[in-house]
């Protein structure tokens, strides 16, 4: 029983820390009835079009290919091999990010009052970031497959971190798309 106590509290301590991994929201939306056994192969569509987040560390082009690189990585994983002539699927990479505050501390209903509480802080305002992936059929273009992610964007590490980061929720994105079978 003495080393039961020490035990469960480790994994409470575990459990109930809120770490990168535990923020990422990842909700995959397969298509019904979409068969996947006639794609082998893939390319992006709009490469480089997708608008400026807005946040600068996530708007450079080697974030930008470096994210490319990971996921064109993942797709040969899942067995599709990249094409730029008439690939069986389209895959759009989109990413947004939105500034994101502490509303409790923004309602009007403090705006009279000095509550050392309700002071705006560097911790109540962030950005959440959104990627989302669509895979189109290339023939026909219609949405075969799609994840999304949201997640709190970290401001204070460092570009290969934050590159790990986000390679870490493609990873787990496409984890629900349905690998090529020969």
């Amino acid at each position: 029983m003495k080393r039961l106590v020490p035990l469960v509290c480790i994994l409470f301590l575990a459990c109930s820390q809120k770490g990168f991994d535990s923020n990422v929201q990842v909700t995959p939306q397969p298509v019904p009835d979409a068969d996947f056994s006639s794609y082998a192969t893939w390319d992006f569509g709009r490469l480089g079009e997708y608008p400026e987040t807005g946040v600068e560390h996530i708007d450079t082009p080697q974030f930008r290919q470096g994210v490319a690189k990971h996921f064109g990585d993942e797709m040969t994983k899942h067995g599709y091999r990249r094409t730029a002539e008439n690939p069986d699927l389209i895959m759009i990479l989109h990413v947004a990010a939105e500034q994101k505050f502490d509303e409790q501390k923004m309602d009007d209903l403090y705006k009279g009052y000095d509550l050392a509480w309700a002071q705006i802080g560097k911790d109540d305002v962030w950005h959440e970031g959104t990627i989302i992936v669509f895979a189109m059929d290339g023939k026909t273009g219609k949405q075969v497959w799609s994840s999304t992610a949201q997640a709190r964007l970290q401001e204070y590490v460092g570009f290969q971190d934050r590159l790990d980061r986000f390679n870490k929720v493609v990873t787990k994105m496409l984890a629900d798309l349905p690998a090529r079978t020969p």
